[in-house]
Formats: C-alpha cells, structure tokens, sequence
C-alpha cells in the first residue's frame, strides 16, 4: 500500500486507487474536474517518489521533467511527496477585451493574453477564477488569423464558473488560464483527407476553430461539420457555419435538431446519428467529435466500427463539472458533499478493485479498439440471439451496449481512463446470475475471440481479466442498492440532482449538471424533467403518477 505526503500529512492508498480518490476519500479538498486525464485541473507536482508515466502522457515534456503529474490516472507504484503547482510553470494572464451573447445561455469571450500563446485551434485552456476555481474551455480561434482567444462559456444551472462568467467577469477584467492543452485540433499534412466533425452544445465552439484551420490551410479534401441541438435556437453558430459553405463549395454544413419542432433545412435527429448514417464508411477519414462526452464516445466507437483508425479519431469531450465544489453550508471545510452508492449486505473491507494495470501489448493487438470493436460487435450479435443472456438485456440497444461496453475495455487495457458509465458491480446489481450462466457468456467470448485471430496467450489473459468480475456478477439474488444510507427499489424510477452530465434517453438533449433528472434504478436510462412530466410512467418509486 503506497503512502502519498500532501501538505505534511500521510494518506493511504489502497491497491489500484488512485491518488486524486485517495485523497477525496480522506476528506481533501484537491482541485479536479473531468476524473479521466483530459482537462489537467488536478495537476500536481511530486517532490520525493516517481509518478508513473501513464500519469504524465497529456503534459507537455517540460513539465514532466518538473515532476508534474495527473492525480486523477496515478495509482502510485511507490510513497510520493506532493506539492501544489508553481504559478510561474503554469499560468498566464489574459485581459478580456470584449464579452458578447451568442445566444441567451452562450457568452463569447475575447482575451487579450499577456504574452503570445502557441496553440492550435480546437484546443482547450483552464479558465481560473480568483478564488481557485478552474473550469475548461476550447478555443474557437484561430492563432494564424487573430491575436485574441476566443472562447464560449454556455451558462450552467448550478454552474459555479459559468455563471461567474456571465455575471461578473466584465471586459477590462484580468484573468489567469494555463495551457493549450488537449488533442482535438486539425492535422496538418493530411490536406487530401476526407474530415467528419461532430459536435453538440458549446462543441461547436472548437468545431468552428478546427474547421478555419483548415479552410485556412487550404484542405483539399470534403469537410463535413454535423452539429446537433434539441432545438434550432440550440445551433447558436447556424448563420457562420452557413456563410463558410457559402464560401467554400467542399465544406457541408448539416444542422440537426433532435425535438420535435424541426424547421425546413434542418435535418431531424442527433447529429452523430445523423453524420454516421450519411457516412456508412470512414476508412481514411479524420473524424471530430466535441462536445457532451457520451456523444463523443458513441462517435469514437461508431467512428471505429466505420473504418477508421484510433489516429485519426479526435475528441476532447467537454468536462462535466466545476473544478472543485464549495463546501455546502455546515459542511466541514475541506470536506466533499457526495452520495455515496453502496450495495447493502456487501463489505466496504472486501469491496472489489478491478485490475488498474494496463495491458498496452492487448490494446495493440486489439488494433487499438479497431479489432475490438469488430469482436464486441460479433459478440453481442450473438448474445442478443442467445437465448439465455438475450432476456438481462431487454430495454437498452445492441449498438449502445456495444459503445458502453467498448468504452470501459478501453478503459482497462490502454489505460486511458475515459469510461463515464457503470463499473460491472453496479451495472449487474439487479441481475441474478449464476456460475453456469457466467460461464456460458465467457465461453461464447471466447469462441469469438478464436474466430477473430486473437493469440492464445492473450485469450488466456482476456478470461483471467473477466474472471475477475466474476465476484461482482455471479449471486442468487439483487443486491439491494443503498444511497446515503437509504435503501431504493430495484425497479421502477429514482430522482436526483445529477452532479456529472448526461443525455436523456427521452429527447436525447444534454443533461447539465445541477439539473434533476429521473432515472430507471434498474436500466439506468435517464430522463430530464421535461420528459418525466409528459410521460405519466416516469415517476419515481414509491409515488403514483398524477396524470
């Protein structure tokens, strides 16, 4: 068990925790925000002991030899000694110069930085309040055709620095912001290529810059953007991205609007279903997916299936939650406000960790999700013809199993760390299964993985993986799920106040974080309030419906 030193105390760190829960477990109040490696808020530097290097892959090389490292993806291999980050290694300073609404929930900003900033268009900065707080932000400019930083804040219920944003940062003012960072911007060299961008939300934010870029590096290939919102006052962009394809006849325009309102021009759905429809095959593309991170990774996994190759996918999903939250009034300062999910009759002494190691040589043999993909998809055909494993799955589609599924897979063997959904014990605590029908699944994975060449060795190692789940799966009856203490239904619907964003499976809008959302305690299917009152069967368990 390592030990990690953060402002003279010892903290424990359990196997395969990593440092950033470690902490929050102990009741620190470190700075973070995305919880996967994207955003950079949680950055640290170790003074004693060696961070690992899947810790340090987004930093620059500067700052790796500074010991700098992502708490959020370091499970400690030895004790380490921490210290917050130097201001003079990262920030800037920037004064904003104009301040103007896109729409009535978009605020464009222009800063002025202090110093010139290298970057490309579609990267992101970390905004800084006064205070501490730090949210992300791509950046819709251009450096070849501007000066200025430009970016777009979309007001958030409960959001603490959008709404700072919008409310009291006023032109004039000066701000600090570190970066760029990220890898979602426009490849140069690859002007005879095909692009597909997709965006939601304040997604078009980088899209735009991504798509100048290119325009302005004179990109012979077809340029295709999709941006989707639930309504067309949503498509904030609409009129510039029409004057672009006005001006350049191999750059499409296609606004979608997935409501039910939808204007003559527009296409009707979400833009990423729209966009894969329209491109069946994207071998030899460049594909762009910003914006709400369960699109982007529906984008990936789709982009993927189509053709084309882990390289030539780019996405930096926009973060879902303020960097740090106050402390809520008569909390303990320091102290974290956040429910805690446990299954009753399990033991916190024996809850399980899943292997937190990488397996870089499966992840290449996979094609770096290429090849999985393809057995995930040939798996999962079979398991919906199945009939034993068909039935635990009525109520969710093949295609967005596949997409959960691939995400967390990816998760465990490049060590990447993106998954935004259930862990297996969470997923399956309404299912009773037993050991035969546990071995029925693994054995049908295992014939797929022989059909796709997969080497034996790494089969060996894929069934030594899944066994470890075998715990969290395999029982003779639901584990009950408590929250807060409170044990809740396994059937029927919940209602809360989401802290991390999401998608309504209703209208398919973004789900923004302070919104109350009701959600099937056992599919996990999630519905904003808007769907909850027209539909007089979501309500949650215990209630009866008014309609």
């Amino acid at each position: 068990m390592a030990k990690v030193v953060y402002e003279g105390r010892k903290y424990a760190c359990h196997k395969g925790e990593t440092i950033l829960d470690a902490l929050l477990r102990q009741g620190v109040n470190l700075p973070f925000s995305c919880r996967n490696g994207a955003c950079l808020v949680c950055l640290q530097r170790c003074v004693k002991g060696k961070p690992p290097r899947s810790s340090q892959k987004a930093i620059r090389p500067s700052l790796q030899e500074s010991g700098y490292f992502l708490p959020c993806v370091c499970v400690p291999a030895e004790n380490m000694e921490l210290a917050p980050p130097r201001e003079a290694d990262l920030f800037s300073s920037a004064v904003v110069k104009k301040k103007e609404l896109l729409a009535k929930d978009v605020c464009r900003l222009r800063l002025d930085p202090s110093t010139p900033l290298y970057y490309h268009a579609g990267q992101f900065i970390n905004v800084k309040r006064p205070d501490g707080l730090m949210r992300s932000y791509s950046l819709a400019s251009v450096p070849m055709e501007s000066s200025y930083l430009e970016l777009h804040v979309k007001r958030s219920p409960g959001g603490q620095l959008s709404n700072w944003i919008f409310d009291e940062l006023s032109v004039g003012d000066e701000l600090e912001f570190h970066g760029p960072h990220g890898k979602c911007y426009y490849v140069h060299g690859s002007s005879g290529q095909n692009l597909l961008l997709v965006g939601n939300g304040t997604g078009a934010a980088p899209l735009m810059g991504i798509v100048r870029d290119a325009l302005f590096s004179r990109h012979k290939g077809k340029i295709l953007l999709f941006h989707g919102s639930r309504t067309a006052e949503g498509l904030y962009l609409h009129k510039q991205f029409l004057k672009l394809a006005q001006r350049h006849s191999h750059f499409q325009y296609f606004p979608c609007v997935s409501g039910d309102d939808v204007p003559k021009g527009y296409h009707r759905g979400r833009a990423h279903k729209v966009a894969l429809a329209r491109c069946p095959s994207l071998r030899n593309w460049h594909v762009y997916a910003a914006g709400h991170p369960q699109m982007a990774a529906e984008v990936e996994t789709a982009a993927l299936r189509a053709g084309a190759t882990r390289s030539e996918i780019h996405a930096d999903p926009y973060e879902m939650r303020d960097a740090f939250e106050l402390p809520s009034a008569g909390a303990p300062a320091g102290k974290k406000q956040a429910p805690e999910v446990v299954h009753a009759g399990s033991s916190q002494a024996k809850k399980h960790t899943a292997p937190s190691e990488a397996d870089l040589e499966m992840w290449k043999a996979l094609g770096e999700g290429q090849l999985l993909n393809e057995i995930l998809t040939d798996f999962y055909t079979r398991v919906f013809d199945d009939p034993v494993l068909a039935p635990y799955f009525r109520g969710i589609t093949k295609d967005r199993l596949i997409g959960q599924v691939f995400s967390f897979m990816r998760d465990a063997f490049s060590g990447e760390k993106q998954y935004f959904g259930a862990r297996p014990r969470t997923a399956h605590h309404w299912m009773v299964i037993s050991d035969e029908i546990f071995d029925h699944r693994e054995n049908l994975m295992m014939k797929c993985l022989v059909s796709h060449g997969l080497p034996k060795k790494l089969i060996t190692r894929w069934r030594k993986f899944e066994e470890t789940f075998r715990g969290d799966i395999v029982k003779s009856e639901p584990w009950k799920l408590v929250v807060n203490g409170v044990e809740v239904p396994l059937d029927g619907f919940g209602e809360i106040e989401v802290t991390v964003g999401s998608m309504c499976d209703g209208c398919q809008r973004a789900i923004n974080v302070g919104e109350k959302v009701r959600y099937h305690l056992r599919l996990g299917m999630t519905y904003c309030v808007e769907c909850s009152f027209t539909n007089p069967e979501i309500v949650p368990a215990g209630q009866t419906s008014s309609a």
